[in-house]
This record gives C-alpha cells, structure tokens and sequence, in this order.
C-alpha cells in the first residue's frame, strides 16, 4: 500500500521520476504492474466521483502511459515454460482510448508463460486479419464504452468463424464492465470480467478447460 500510494501521487503531481523511481524498486518482485493498475482504478472512481480535476486526471494518464513504457522498453523476462494452450490475441478494438489494462495484462501473462499477440487501437478487419494468420487459444478483447457493444456480438461470431482455431475461447474485459457482467450473456463470449476483478485468474481457467459447446458459454 505504501508504495501504491506513492505512486498515485507522483503520477496525480505528473512526476515522472519519482513514479519510475517506484516501479523500478519493484521491478524484480514483479509488483509495478499491480501498482500502476491499482493507481489508474482510483484516478477512475476519483473522476467518476467528480473528485479530481480534468487537468489532473489528463496529467496522472499521461505520467502512468510514460512510465509505463519505460517499464516494458527495459524488458522483463519471461518465466516457466511456453504452455501448449497458450497463445493469446488481446485487443484493444479502434477508438477505444486507454490500453493501459491490456498492455499490462499482456506483460502479465507473458511472464506467466503466454505467447501473446497485443493489438491497440485496431479496425475489426486487422482483428480478423491476424486471427486467420495464426492460431490463438483464447481472443481478449477491451471495451471501455457502451457504444462498443454495438454490433460486437456479430464481432464476436465472425471472429469465431474466420479464427485458424475452431474452438477459440473469447474473453472480454474493460473498464465497461464494472457491474454485474451476467447481464452480458448476449455477447455470446466464453467469459467476462468485471472490471475489478483479477483476469489472469479467467485465463488459465480458460486455457486449461476443454471448449464449452456453444450454448453452454457463460459470462
């Protein structure tokens, strides 16, 4: 808690130093991707309670995303072994704004063991394009407004349709789940995660399970 805390507010004053500084001593315990996840949830109930100015909210993204790539360009190794059910495509669909969940999540599994494909800020075609091209277990998609769920059933199916793996398992995820993700079951998804949930949980639970028949996907 106390470095979280000292995290949230070097990035809420736009210190970049010090919040890299906290990270860094984090870096072999493999704790700052929680830090900064933690950290970019409060900024969100602060700005959903009208208790942080647009000004600070802007300056706090802007510092995480810079640490954020610093903490990713300096490499973290992968540990354990390649699994032979785990390859991933997480996407983060055109117009959504923010990547930061998926591109720690994907940095996340991979020093789990995943092979994982990141795609941000990507038309549906590049999507399909990338499914035909190689086989994924599990397709995971961010979706961060309501206006994403428009049409993404049919998303969902076509995806399906177009993978090189017939029994692909999709997972949907995002900052726009953050009630009860059961009234969602018409996506027709294998599963989605609330947004205060821990995914990495969902995906070996994914990954280690035989494919559901179609009318016994869940969420």
């Amino acid at each position: 808690m106390r470095d979280l805390n000292a995290f949230y507010r070097a990035t809420r004053e736009a210190n970049f130093k010090t919040a890299s500084d906290v990270c860094l001593k984090d870096k072999n315990a493999h704790v700052w991707p929680d830090i900064i996840r933690d950290s970019i949830r409060r900024f969100d109930v602060e700005w959903s309670l009208d208790q942080i100015s647009l000004e600070e909210v802007s300056g706090a993204f802007w510092t995480t995303r810079r640490v954020l790539d610093f903490m990713l360009a300096r490499g973290v190794p992968v540990t354990g072994s390649m699994r032979e059910t785990g390859r991933i495509l997480l996407c983060v669909p055109k117009l959504e704004q923010h990547s930061f969940g998926a591109r720690l999540l994907a940095d996340q599994l991979r020093r789990a063991g995943y092979h994982v494909d990141l795609l941000t800020d990507r038309a549906t075609p590049d999507i399909f394009r990338h499914l035909q091209v190689a086989r994924f277990d599990i397709l995971g998609m961010s979706i961060g407004y309501d206006e994403s769920l428009l049409g993404l059933a049919d998303v969902i199916a076509e995806a399906r349709r177009v993978s090189k793996n017939p029994h692909i398992r999709v997972a949907l995820g995002g900052s726009l789940f953050n009630g009860d993700v059961a009234g969602y079951g018409f996506l027709n998804a294998d599963v989605v995660v609330g947004a205060t949930e821990d995914p990495m949980a969902y995906f070996r639970d994914l990954t280690a399970c035989p494919q559901s028949p179609e009318g016994d996907r869940h969420v």
